[in-house]
């Protein structure tokens, strides 16, 4: 017996047969059980002796066990209301035990401590193995032994209690207080299924909560109770609780959905079974651009390299699947289907995040989350800028786990726009390892897209004449001679690389980058390369020591630069060594490893949590009002148009009051006047 202090606290245990059952749960009553008041073991009128004689056998183990029987079956919810009465009246707490329970160390006196940390807590209940919305963890059914480890592994993340829409029936320590304000169940629930939830909307309709004790753990072994009537008993009574508290569906889909503790929810994760990585590419559109270049030369590489000890899944929208499908077969792709996990250890997202959207299904999928910011245009620009996109930008730095820049150039660009530390890890991006044909070319190729900031436009009139011009993102619906142009987005990546390796000059004009692509692609072909000399085109300088990165303060310089290349007399194909795609990808998986390896960031966690309650409530208020106002335009309408049926009857009176008279009148004349 544990010698703890004494506890004002009657347990009840109600019991029907399954006496091998109770022998369990009173065992670990004896190891466990601080002194308190009493024991009852409520026996509802079990047809053998099977019950009585397992309490006999814990008699000296639990000195203050005792035993009732009802002298007919009268059901869970009247033995438990019979067998309350006399804890109550005695004024202590009610401990409800199943008898298919097993307690552990400590479970009464925290359940005890956070039933009476405020006045407002009327009921608590402990995490278990088998109890719904209380169980560890929630979302799937665990062995008992696995679940309890979970537990222990994630309790000290845990706030010490939460509110919950409900508390399981197999553990309840009910507050004395309230039992004398409200009594216990509702008979109308007889003989089961329901009675709890009923009790705990009563309450909680004057302001008493149900708490969840998430330091303290008991097993639910859940015996076989009502047998086959068990799910027309559960129908039966939810439809009275529906009917009794039509917030009861709410108030749990809501819980589940937005209000659970975070760590609570991918407690899964916590397990140390292999891990799950979603790579996010919901963002690729269903064309080629730089963006998807860089998901998709990254990908190559990274997922065999990741799967060596993870569970590599692709997050993908049915257009870039589509689009993308040649170049994505044997991949896993995420879908909702049961094989899919519902969580994932990571997600990583090649691409900053532009929308809320899109930040708020990391956050629901990942328990930790990983992205590359490319560049800041989007807010740089305040064209391209959205009504939150610059706000979005430095919240996702902020709370993410991990976030990679693919230049030093673009991670001081996005501290100098917020002036903050990103913590972003630089990782240059490669170049395409292509074997060049070595054919010297005859055109000027010109590399962008629409975008003003790429200057296809500055670039185009720089260098009008000198040569045959290929632009790559040009518009081809402005004919102009000895110019071609391929829309951007259009071409597929094998013809684009035989643009580059069939030029004689490749040309970037571009006023602001995150890298640039072409630049490396075009020199790993052993290609002469003109760009402006900025941070970023320095930087790259720098990484591919290349003498054919030719760089120009204007785009006059541009054109002597072009000009000159274009009549000197080729040069053999020097291609230098460039730094290959496998090698980002091992700079990234070393780095997406080392997140996995260490603990889950659970403030972060929170923090990222906490942001998403708040748009799901915002959302949710937002089509509320809209809700409202839309049911308030609909009454106006049917009022206005109930008072144009009583103008319209109002005036058909009027009318036949006026018109009937004469027309009286007039068939008196007709008859009058009538020709005989």
């Amino acid at each position: 017996m544990n010698s703890g202090a004494a506890l004002p606290v009657s347990v009840i245990i109600p019991a029907y047969g399954a006496a091998d059952r109770l022998r369990s749960c009173l065992a670990s009553l004896a190891d466990h059980l601080p002194p308190v008041a009493d024991v009852c073991v409520a026996d509802d009128c079990t047809p053998d002796d099977t019950v009585v004689g397992v309490v006999r056998e814990f008699q000296s183990r639990l000195p203050g066990l005792r035993y009732e029987r009802r002298d007919r079956n009268v059901g869970f919810v009247e033995n438990c209301n019979f067998a309350a009465q006399t804890g109550i009246s005695r004024g202590n707490d009610i401990l409800l035990l199943n008898s298919d329970t097993e307690v552990t160390a400590g479970f009464l006196e925290e359940l005890y401590a956070v039933l009476h940390f405020h006045e407002k807590h009327g009921v608590a209940s402990p995490r278990s193995n088998n109890a719904t919305l209380l169980s560890i963890p929630v979302s799937e059914r665990l062995a008992p032994a696995e679940s309890f480890a979970l537990w222990a592994e994630v309790k000290e993340h845990l706030p010490r209690f939460h509110v919950v829409p409900t508390c399981c029936g197999f553990c309840m320590l009910v507050k004395n207080s309230v039992l004398r304000a409200f009594g216990l169940f509702d008979p109308a629930y007889s003989p089961g299924y329901n009675e709890e939830n009923d009790f705990i909307c009563r309450i909680n309709r004057t302001g008493y909560s149900a708490v969840a004790a998430n330091q303290a753990f008991v097993f639910h072994l859940e015996s076989a109770s009502f047998g086959a009537r068990k799910n027309a008993l559960d129908s039966r009574n939810r439809h009275i609780l529906d009917v009794r508290y039509p917030e009861y569906g709410r108030k749990v889909a809501q819980y589940m959905n937005y209000y659970r503790h975070p760590v609570d929810y991918f407690a899964p994760v916590f397990r140390g079974a292999r891990k799950c990585i979603l790579i996010d590419l919901y963002h690729l559109p269903a064309k080629h651009c730089g963006t998807s270049e860089f998901a998709l030369n990254l990908l190559a590489p990274l997922v065999p390299l990741l799967e060596e000890n993870y569970s590599v899944y692709l997050g993908l929208s049915d257009e870039a699947k589509t689009f993308f499908g040649p170049e994505l077969t044997g991949y896993r792709v995420y879908d909702d289907s049961p094989s899919s996990p519902d969580l994932f250890d990571l997600v990583f997202k090649p691409s900053q995040v532009f929308h809320w959207q899109e930040w708020y299904r990391m956050i629901r999928l990942g328990a930790r989350l990983a992205y590359t910011h490319l560049d800041s245009i989007a807010i740089r620009c305040e064209y391209l800028c959205g009504p939150n996109t610059r706000q979005l930008f430095k919240v996702t730095a902020e709370i993410v786990d991990l976030g990679f820049c693919i230049s030093l150039s673009s991670k001081l660009d996005f501290e100098r726009l917020y002036n903050i530390d990103s913590r972003f890890v630089v990782i240059p991006l490669g170049a395409m390892a292509l074997e060049p044909s070595c054919h010297p070319g005859e055109f000027i190729l010109l590399v962008g897209n629409a975008f003003p900031h790429k200057a296809l436009d500055l670039a185009e009139k720089a260098l009008a004449g000198i040569g045959n011009l290929v632009v790559l993102g040009g518009n081809d619906s402005d004919p102009a001679e000895g110019i071609k142009r391929f829309p951007s987005g259009e071409l597929k990546r094998s013809d684009v690389f035989k643009l580059y390796d069939t030029a004689r000059v490749v040309v970037f004009p571009s006023l602001y980058e995150g890298f640039g692509l072409p630049v490396t692609d075009a020199l790993a072909l052993g290609k002469n390369v003109v760009a402006l000399d900025l941070d970023v085109n320095r930087e790259l300088l720098d990484l591919t020591r290349s003498e054919r990165l030719h760089l120009v303060p204007g785009f006059a310089e541009m054109r002597s630069a072009v000009a000159a290349l274009m009549s000197a007399p080729p040069q053999p194909e020097a291609v230098l060594p460039q730094r290959t795609w496998r090698e980002v990808a091992l700079d990234y998986s070393r780095a997406l490893a080392d997140l996995l390896a260490s603990p889950v960031n659970t403030e972060l966690l929170r923090r990222r949590w906490d942001l998403m309650q708040t748009l799901e409530a915002s959302k949710m208020d937002l089509e509320g009002r809209l809700s409202a106002e839309q049911a308030a335009r609909l009454e106006w309408t049917a009022k206005h148009e109930r008072e144009r049926q009583g103008r319209e009857a109002l005036l058909d009176s009027y009318s036949w009051r006026i018109t009937g008279p004469l027309r009286r009148l007039c068939d008196l004349g007709n008859r009058i006047w009538r020709p005989r």
